[in-house]
């Protein structure tokens, strides 16, 4: 009985098939991220992981669930650092609106900008999803919980502001994010003769930016 029991106990998965999920799911990142949902296809990215098309079925399941898993996989990661930095603001005393801003920007782009070409592009997934009615489960599950505790410190922060207003600046700076985190070089080539992009630079603008912008519309 106990020898039945042990062959039906299911084996931990060996480093070989850890890895080989890893990079399925890398390349598929890459993949998602660069031709967009419609223009990639398992084929294309069995191709990019080097491995037969069965095996990224056999990892990622069927297309949609696969996009939705590789979407999900680093938003709990991005959440973490939004929340637990809009807690030590909290515990700090009032936020101001330029430090909440930060709090939930900051993270994205220091991924984006530090991690490289995984994370870049997973903003560029972000920025798919959430122009895309279609994923709203996935936005539903995954970024509305963090978005609502960030507009709620708005509202504090201005508590007679309309809340239409206060969940269209918020809605206005993720796309503001987004376009520095994935159009970076768009910077670079409209100021050809400028030295390197100083990318500190470009973050304190991006929340200047979206602070007077969401200031103007919340004291308006």
């Amino acid at each position: 009985m106990n020898h039945v029991a042990d062959n039906k106990r299911q084996r931990a998965p060996s480093k070989r098939s850890l890895e080989t999920r890893a990079r399925i799911f890398d390349s598929a990142e890459l993949m998602f991220g660069a031709r967009g949902y419609e223009g990639t296809s398992i084929r294309d990215i069995a191709e990019a992981a080097g491995v037969q098309k069965a095996l990224v079925s056999f990892h990622g399941g069927a297309k949609e669930a696969f996009f939705s898993e590789i979407v999900a996989r680093r938003a709990e990661e991005v959440a973490d650092l939004r929340l637990a930095a809009l807690d030590r603001l909290e515990a700090a005393g009032p936020a101001t609106l330029p430090e909440i801003v930060e709090a939930f920007v900051r993270p994205l782009l220091d991924k984006a900008r530090r991690d490289g070409a995984q994370w870049q592009a997973y903003a560029r997934l972000i920025a798919q999803v959430s122009a895309d009615p279609r994923w709203h489960e996935i936005t539903q599950t995954h970024f509305d919980p963090t978005a609502r505790r960030f507009i709620a410190a708005i509202q504090r922060r201005y508590p007679d502001a309309n809340p239409q207003s206060v969940a269209s600046g918020f809605v206005f700076t993720v796309s503001a994010m987004l376009s520095l985190a994935t159009s970076e070089w768009r910077v670079a080539a409209l100021d050809p003769d400028s030295p390197a992009l100083d990318q500190d630079a470009l973050m304190r603008d991006l929340i200047r930016f979206c602070e007077a912008g969401m200031r103007g519309m919340l004291e308006r």
